[in-house]
């Protein structure tokens, strides 16, 4: 009864939105092969806000079919005293699976809850964050824990000045994670990161601009990762790359973009 309830909601309040206030339609390819076109598949995902709501449809082109993927819904409100609750649900039509989103936010006491959960799997996650303040530097506290794959993530984050302590861990591969990232100047930052467990390095370089950066992170005797950001006054096209090492024919090259009207 649940998801057809919230089938229904999203096919109305898209009928009925009119000219929506704000739409942001999206279109990704991920993972492809620049040695073949094989794996091209071209997600689209269309949102319409109205009011306090959002809604909208998820479309996978490559899979050639002629319904939407998905339909979601999305919705923000003020809870007790300075506290915000956003709820994002989406319905898989194939599967018939409903998922929910749940995300608590208060800025007087730095902390927000999530936790995620479906029909199929019931609760999936929760996670929570704390933000402080040591000697007027920000200190962040992260923690996520998976109840399918019964794993756990922790983070914590240290700003001081234009420097910034990152330490992360998860209980799978049991390897702390140290990362260093320091502003050069108001265009340029460099990011290397130490494994505490096994003393692999890798280095991150960034380079802003008016409009959109470069990202890159070098993996020594593995491979290279670049992330290029380009806002333009429509959208912004998002273009990520891996670069094998060893082997430069399975580069892989995702990309999308979001159009703004």
């Amino acid at each position: 009864m649940f998801t057809h309830l919230l089938v229904l909601f999203a096919i109305i309040a898209v009928a009925f939105a009119g000219a929506p206030g704000s739409t942001k339609v999206s279109a990704s390819v991920k993972d492809t092969s620049v040695n073949g076109v094989e794996g091209l598949n071209v997600n689209i995902a269309a949102p319409f806000k109205f009011n306090d709501y959002v809604v909208g449809f998820r479309y996978a082109l490559g899979d050639l079919k002629r319904a939407p993927e998905s339909l979601f819904a999305k919705r923000t409100f003020d809870t007790a005293g300075d506290g915000q609750v956003t709820v994002d649900s989406d319905y898989n039509l194939e599967e018939k699976v409903v998922s929910v989103s749940t995300k608590w936010t208060s800025d007087s006491l730095g902390m927000s809850v999530s936790a995620d959960a479906d029909t199929k799997d019931r609760l999936t996650s929760v996670g929570v964050t704390k933000d402080t303040t040591i000697n007027d530097n920000k200190l962040t506290l992260k923690g996520a824990y998976d109840l399918l794959k019964k794993k756990f993530n922790g983070e914590s984050e240290f700003n001081v000045d234009t420097t910034k302590l990152n330490l992360s861990y998860d209980s799978e591969s049991k390897d702390p994670v140290l990362s260093v990232t320091r502003g050069i100047d108001e265009k340029n930052e460099i990011s290397p990161s130490v494994s505490l467990k096994n003393g692999d390095v890798s280095y991150g370089y960034t380079r802003k601009w008016d409009g959109g950066s470069l990202k890159s992170k070098l993996f020594p005797g593995d491979k290279v990762e670049v992330e290029w950001t380009d806002n333009g006054s429509k959208g912004t096209w998002t273009t990520t790359a891996e670069v094998p090492l060893d082997n430069r024919a399975n580069t892989k090259v995702s990309f999308g973009r979001d159009w703004d009207y």
